[in-house]
């Protein structure tokens, strides 16, 4: 009797403790598109990709170089010279010991790629790999929102079976009030009473349960839409079906919206300019460049020079040309043929996994629907029984088991057609996906 009262209030006090909002589907990805954590690295990724397409990162400007030095040397010599370079004395022999001599040097350097076909090829390719990162930050989107939909309509389902287990709980403590009143009155036995005690301890349990499945379905919600893993809210529980879904429409939108196929089409298109960058490697490339040097050193004062410097102004253009490169680019183009070969086998096998899996979801969620439509007949089957049971239950004409039986029934019709709500509803976001409409 004690364990009962301590599960009764845990239950009250739960409900009283949190105060929360009601959060909607909609509300609930704008959340996810601002605040996940997939979603942004992708956007990062994006940045990334934006910034390898500027003309910084692919030789397009010039680049200018600057250099400078400081050298010193200390030791000796020793010149003989000719007769005819004798000095006026007759010596021609001049020695330098511990002679001391330092320079400098400095140089500015200016290059310029004036013409390279195969940079202008790259470029292309790095703006068709932004374009296939703007498909992984959407592939990334639907990934997290149909991961969102999930643990949203759980939690929907997961509440709609708690409201159902509370009105079990209610029953079954107004049954055990009765079973009690008739007791004390000397119309009924002490097994009712227990009988009912042990039943509202098992409804107890059920409901604790249901709770703390929603809380930790809540707390995964709170990661994927990025915000505090505490965050208390309550999920809309009403589910509306979308009536214009039609097979045909949606294989015709997934060839065209996939974006599993996108991104194929786009690794094609970029695996393309392989073949273009291949053959420009083989066209000539022009190179410019300009110097300015300036260099001085001072020498020892017994040799013939005692100080000299260097300075001036180069210019130049370099023609570069591969004329034979012993067949290597020609097996690296075989190489990205049978690539882009392998890539349209690949894409042919991605588009017909993708109207297989569209086909079974959509025979899956018709049959989910009927069932739908079959568990809510049971339930009105299941209510009307429940309340004849009860009537004859008052009247004394049923015992407790028969009445538990029923109330059991009605429970599991309820449950039944929740469950069939939310998963025919799950699979209808699952035709979306596959079809690239759920961002939509």
């Amino acid at each position: 009797m004690k364990n009962l009262k301590y599960i009764t209030l845990f239950l009250v006090s739960w409900n009283m403790g949190f105060a929360q909002d009601v959060l909607t589907t909609s509300e609930a990805v704008a959340l996810l598109l601002q605040h996940n954590y997939g979603v942004n690295i992708a956007r990062n990724n994006i940045k990334i990709a934006e910034n390898n397409t500027s003309k910084e990162l692919n030789s397009y400007l010039p680049t200018v170089g600057a250099s400078a030095g400081v050298n010193a040397n200390l030791g000796g010599s020793t010149q003989t010279f000719g007769e005819a370079f004798a000095r006026p004395s007759g010596e021609n022999t001049i020695n330098v010991t511990n002679a001391f001599q330092w320079g400098a040097n400095a140089a500015v350097q200016a290059n310029y790629t004036l013409l390279d076909r195969s940079r202008d090829y790259t470029l292309d390719q790095l703006k068709e790999e932004l374009t296939l990162t703007d498909l992984q930050l959407r592939q990334t989107m639907e990934v997290n929102i149909l991961q969102l939909f999930n643990a949203y309509y759980q939690i929907a389902q997961l509440s709609g079976n708690l409201a159902v287990q509370e009105r079990t709980f209610e029953i079954s403590q107004q049954r055990k009030t009765r079973a009690q009143y008739r007791f004390d009155y000397g119309q009924g036995s002490k097994l009712d009473v227990l009988n009912a005690e042990v039943d509202i301890q098992r409804d107890s349990v059920n409901l604790l349960n249901l709770k703390q499945q929603i809380a930790n379905v809540r707390r995964s919600m709170n990661v994927i839409i990025g915000q505090d893993v505490n965050t208390d809210f309550v999920v809309d529980t009403t589910v509306q079906y979308d009536p214009t879904l039609n097979l045909v429409q949606l294989i015709e939108q997934a060839k065209a919206n996939n974006v599993q196929l996108l991104a194929i089409d786009q690794n094609i298109k970029i695996r393309a300019y392989d073949l273009q960058i291949l053959d420009a490697i083989r066209k000539p490339t022009l190179n410019a460049n300009a110097s300015y040097s300036f260099s001085f050193s001072d020498l020892p004062n017994e040799g013939f020079t005692t100080f000299q410097n260097q300075r001036g102004l180069g210019v130049g253009v370099t023609l570069g040309w591969t004329i034979f490169d012993g067949g290597i680019q020609k097996m690296r183009k075989q190489n990205v043929d049978i690539a882009l070969q392998s890539q349209a086998l690949q894409r042919n096998q991605v588009e017909a996994e993708i109207i297989r899996d569209l086909t079974s979801a959509w025979e899956t969620y018709q049959n989910a629907l009927f069932i739908l439509g079959v568990e809510e007949t049971n339930i009105a089957t299941a209510q009307a029984n429940f309340e004849r049971t009860n009537e004859f239950f008052k009247s004394g004409r049923l015992t407790s088991v028969d009445f538990r039986q029923a109330q059991l029934n009605l429970l599991n019709a309820e449950r039944s057609y929740n469950n069939a709500k939310y998963n025919a509803k799950l699979l209808e976001v699952q035709l979306l996906q596959l079809s690239g409409g759920i961002l939509e």
